[in-house]
């Protein structure tokens, strides 16, 4: 009998630990336009003239680069594979010469990580 107690406690404190972090936000990624971080200040980088510079270096102006389904992977109506790949190459070649790091997805979430920014 003492050993079904022990048995049955170990099961709820086990399910307790998983349970805790079924959280569907922690796996919330920030927006994909932060993926391109000033590394002297990383987490806060201008907004404005990340968005001024991402354009210069030609993001579609009408896109919503605060939408949450604005990504850089996005192929734009009538594209082919190949000039996407020359388009994307373009915008990320640009924004490194304009003193931007480029961070993959991953590295900048979820937003539940410990900071949620990129890091430097």
């Amino acid at each position: 009998m003492k050993i079904n107690r022990v048995v049955l406690a170990s099961v709820v404190m086990l399910t307790g630990c998983v349970v805790a972090d079924m959280d569907s936000s922690n796996y919330d990624y920030v927006p994909w336009v932060q993926v391109f971080q000033k590394p002297e200040a990383s987490g806060l980088t201008n907004v404005a003239q990340r968005k001024v510079d991402l354009y210069a270096c030609g993001v579609n102006p009408r896109a919503n680069l605060d939408g949450a389904n604005w990504s850089l992977n996005g192929i734009e109506p009538g594209e082919t594979f190949e000039s996407f790949n020359t388009r994307r190459d373009h915008i990320l070649s640009c924004m490194e010469e304009k003193g931007y790091k480029v961070y993959g997805f991953a590295a900048c979430g979820p937003k539940k990580a410990p900071t949620g920014l990129c890091p430097n």
